[in-house]
C-alpha cells in the first residue's frame, strides 16, 4: 500500500507585509522532516502558499499527501475556488483580479503530479506539528526582521 505523506505548513509575516517566513513538518511513518524560509518583503497570504510549495515539491511524484494547513485562503482556494478562479479568468466574484496568481498556478501543477487531501485545521489549536510548523514560519520571518533592523 502506497505511504501517505502528513504534511504540516504554515506562513507568518511581522507587519503585512513586511519580513516573511514559511514553515514545513513532513511526516513520513517514523520519519520527520523540517523546512523554513522566507523574504525581507512579503505578506502571510503569500507564505502561506509557498509553505505548501516548498512542501510539495520536496515530495516524490505520485505520492499521497494529506496538507494540512490553518490557512483557509490556501485550503479552500486549492479545494473550492481555484476552478472557479481558472474558468473566470483568474477573477474574484467581484470581479477582482486574484491575488498570487503565479503562486496559485504552481500549486496547481504541483497538486496535478501529486495526490493531495487539503486538510484545514484550526490555527492556535494545539497540535503539535502544526504548532511547529507556525514556530518554523515565525523564526524564519523574524531572521528577515532582525536582518533589516541591523541594517538600518
Amino acid at each position: 500500500m502506497n505511504q501517505t505523506y502528513r504534511v504540516f505548513t504554515d506562513g507568518s509575516a511581522i507587519g503585512n507585509p513586511g519580513p516573511g517566513g514559511w514553515g514545513v513538518v513532513v511526516m513520513n511513518g517514523t520519519r520527520r522532516r523540517e523546512m523554513s524560509g522566507g523574504y525581507a518583503k512579503t505578506t502571510v497570504s503569500e507564505m502561506e502558499l509557498v509553505a505548501a510549495i516548498q512542501a510539495l515539491c520536496s515530495l516524490p511524484l505520485g505520492v499521497r499527501i494529506d496538507l494540512h494547513s490553518d490557512s483557509q485562503y490556501l485550503i479552500y482556494g486549492m479545494s473550492c475556488f481555484i476552478s472557479k478562479w481558472e474558468r473566470d479568468g483568474w477573477r474574484n466574484r467581484r470581479g477582482c483580479q486574484i491575488q498570487h496568481r503565479q503562486l496559485w498556478a504552481e500549486l496547481i501543477l504541483l497538486n496535478a503530479t501529486r495526490e493531495v487531501r487539503w486538510v484545514w485545521l484550526k490555527g492556535h489549536n494545539g497540535h503539535r506539528d502544526q504548532t511547529r510548523a507556525d514556530s518554523l514560519a515565525y523564526q524564519a520571518a523574524r531572521a528577515f526582521w532582525l536582518r533589516e533592523r541591523a541594517a538600518a
